[in-house]
């Protein structure tokens, strides 16, 4: 009989529960995939005044015992609490500095009107203080554990969770009851992201000492350019992992900005791992417009695409018209110009959209370059722009829209069940991002029937162009305008969907290769235990 894992996942987000980036579904879909293939499942999360426990079952406030330890060279409490979810068991870890955030990494309106140096949408000026009380709290806990309840693995989401593994070892050489109770876990990290702006590093070896609170000399092995990396700590006592096969070479490669780190592991030779991230199809289903959110239902993978029509007509109506711009108001998105209804009637119309961060990562320059480009041209196309981020390249999309109104809307903010609509109201998804760790909004857009068009980069290179979407090269504003002036022209003759055979197939391939059930069996519980075969029991 198969032997079952114990495996403690560790993530500052989680989806139902703490949510803010993609590392909230990865770590959710995966925890509860290994529970559905009988693992045991620990989450440990912190727990913020946002943390949703309406969503947890069986929470218990007093769960193990408090544990101390140093942060800043001084000592300091902290409680774990304990629930379920979709039988996942979730330790939430409890400190005041986590029990007054409102969000899990930014600060919010409400915040900002508090304590004016608390500015909406920026990170919290305390983020290092509580990344490493965190990470350190993880540690411990095992101190509250008996032997036979010893991780097989811990596994660390994205650099927020990175250090976990450098604070087991570090036990190990320095506490006998961490030698002991830790003496046969295995750590993995996985890289969500390693692009700059998302290592969570020290300034310094001092400032590494004066938060983690260890002698200089353990901390140096994971200096880069007089900063101490997390990611470096960990890699002489973890395995990593990142999120697409394409994006692990490119990191390896040095194919891809990471500040120094690229060159650092080649250095090292540390290995990497790319797994593909999954997708829980079944909760965008269009099929199940109770599921998807959609106002009606349809099905790309039998080529049904009457209710994803009356999903567009419905949106340009509803929520992206010349009178809309009240009603988004009462969903928190601020419309900036429109899409003329009357082009509802005409079936040459093509409709292509943008859902996402804006963020430049994403190509939001390109993207509106190229739209620009398209819609000087008098073509039959309408652009869709949806989400927030930076601000000047928000301005950069309100400012397409209104200089095009009738055929350019953007709505700014961000509301799920309008987030999903916008994409299903398309002929065409973009996806100009100049680098893309993995990507779901590509999954997505596939599920929903529309096609994406995306730079040949990373995890966006799981589309098989000209089979399940489009990838270009070179990440130019004339080569995505050129390969949608293409698909314009051909999409914008009226009679048959000669792309239908690809969007039923695109649908296809996504359930059939990429859920989340086929990526750990096939991905991570072969990677589990080829790491514990070199352990000693």
């Amino acid at each position: 009989m198969e032997r079952k894992l114990n495996i403690w996942l560790v993530s500052r987000e989680y989806a139902g529960i703490a949510e803010a980036g993609g590392v909230k579904n990865v770590a959710c879909s995966l925890a509860e995939t290994l529970v559905s293939l009988g693992h045991k499942v620990t989450l440990f999360i912190p727990l913020y005044k946002c943390t949703i426990l309406k969503n947890c079952s069986s929470y218990n406030c007093y769960y193990h015992h408090p544990v101390h330890f140093s942060v800043e060279h001084k000592e300091v409490t902290v409680s774990f609490s304990h629930g379920t979810k979709n039988n996942v068991e979730i330790v939430f870890i409890g400190n005041s500095h986590f029990i007054e955030k409102q969000g899990v990494y930014t600060y919010t309106q409400e915040e900002e009107e508090k304590d004016f140096s608390h500015k909406k949408g920026e990170g919290h000026l305390d983020s290092q203080y509580l990344n490493t009380l965190f990470q350190k709290a993880v540690a411990y806990y095992g101190l509250t554990c008996s032997r036979e309840d010893a991780p097989d693995i811990v596994h660390c989401q994205d650099a927020t969770a990175a250090l976990v593994p450098f604070f087991i070892e570090y036990g190990k050489q320095t506490q006998s009851y961490f030698a002991d109770f830790y003496r046969n876990t295995k750590s993995i990290v996985t890289i969500h992201n390693a692009g700059p702006g998302y290592h969570h590093e020290f300034s310094s070896v001092k400032e590494a000492e004066h938060y983690t609170s260890i002698e200089e000399k353990y901390l140096s092995p994971g200096l880069l350019n007089g900063k101490v990396e997390p990611f470096l700590l960990s890699a002489c006592c973890a395995s990593f992992t990142t999120v697409s096969p394409e994006y692990a070479k490119e990191i390896l490669e040095g194919k891809t900005d990471t500040a120094g780190l690229s060159q650092e592991f080649s250095k090292r030779n540390i290995k990497i791992t790319g797994i593909t991230n999954g997708i829980d199809a079944f909760k965008y289903s269009p099929e199940n417009p109770e599921i998807s959110l959609l106002p009606y239902s349809y099905s790309p993978e039998n080529k049904d695409l009457k209710g994803k029509i009356l999903c567009r007509n419905d949106f340009v109506r509803e929520y992206a018209s010349p009178l809309s711009a009240e009603k988004n108001k009462s969903l928190e998105l601020t419309q900036y110009g429109y899409i003329s209804p009357e082009v509802l009637t005409d079936e040459s119309q093509v409709f292509i959209c943008y859902h996402g961060r804006v963020v430049h990562q994403k190509g939001i320059d390109i993207l509106a370059q190229a739209a620009q480009e398209l819609l000087e041209k008098n073509l039959p196309v309408n652009f869709i722009f949806a989400g927030q981020g930076f601000p000047a390249l928000e301005r950069m999309l309100s400012d397409t829209a209104e200089k095009y109104s009738g055929k350019c809307v953007y709505l700014k903010g961000y509301n799920q069940k309008l987030a999903r609509l916008s994409v299903a109201a398309a002929d065409f998804s973009l996806h100009p991002s100049y680098f893309e760790p993995c990507g779901l909004e590509d999954f997505i857009a596939q599920i929903l029937g529309t096609i994406p068009v995306a730079n040949a980069t990373g995890g966006l290179c799981k589309i098989v162009s000209d089979e399940t979407g489009y990838l270009y090269s070179p990440n130019t504003k004339e080569e995505l305008a050129k390969t949608l002036y293409s698909l314009i022209k051909i999409k914008s003759i009226p009679g048959e969907n000669i792309f239908l055979n690809m969007i039923s197939y695109a649908a296809k391939y996504v359930k059939n290769n990429f859920s989340w059930k086929n990526i750990t069996e096939n991905g991570y519980i072969p990677l589990y235990k080829n790491i514990m075969a070199s352990r000693k029991d």
